[in-house]
């Protein structure tokens, strides 16, 4: 029995664990001006296609953008053109979801949500955005991303807010090495019982 739970542990020690992130926008300070957040933050970067990070309505509701972040009152706003972001990570990550809604001075808008590796497209959706500060979560469950994009729609101004990303990174493991890890262990197990029957 010690060696099984040595091996188990050892396993454990090969086998890389999933690391869960999660971005508030509460990690930066609130530049509540316009400026464009393209700040690289738990190994993402930003394009700075945005119109930076805001104060949500618990702070006075700098902007009038009328929302409260979903994660902690700050969120990243967009509020024109191009009404898109582009967010590239420094190794790639399995699953993706971002909180997204409406804000002040909209009139409707939609959002696409899509994955990538390189120039392969793995996934996408998109969600139609409700009342103004009611969030929508978009997530895509794929793996090997490096790049996510994405755009709103709508007609005439359709400024909107992003918050709560969550991704988990790549340490987690490929199927395969688990299958190889694991029948590299009942190989031993085997081995150690068929040792025991010949004494």
């Amino acid at each position: 029995m010690p060696t099984l739970r040595r091996l188990l542990i050892l396993a454990f020690l090969i086998l890389p664990m999933a690391t869960a992130a999660t971005i508030t926008f509460d990690e930066a300070p609130a530049s509540n001006d316009g400026s464009p957040y393209s700040a690289t933050i738990l190994g993402v970067t930003f394009s700075g296609t945005n119109a930076g990070i805001w104060s949500g309505m618990s702070n006075g509701d700098p902007g009038g953008w009328s929302l409260e972040g979903t994660n902690g009152n700050q969120f990243l706003g967009f509020n024109g053109d191009p009404y898109s972001e582009t967010l590239t990570f420094l190794s790639p990550v399995n699953g993706f979801s971002a909180d997204f809604s409406r804000s002040g001075g909209s009139s409707d808008g939609t959002i696409t949500l899509s994955a990538f590796n390189g120039s392969t497209l793995l996934g996408s959706t998109s969600g139609t955005l409700g009342a103004i500060n009611t969030w929508l979560t978009l997530s895509l469950s794929v793996s090997g991303i490096d790049t996510i994009t994405w755009s709103g729609t709508g007609s005439d101004f359709h400024p909107y807010g992003v918050d709560n990303i969550n991704f988990n990174s790549s340490s987690v493991p490929e199927p395969s090495s688990v299958m190889l890890v694991g029948l590299g262990l009942l190989g031993v197990l085997a081995r150690g019982r068929l040792r025991r029957t010949k004494l």
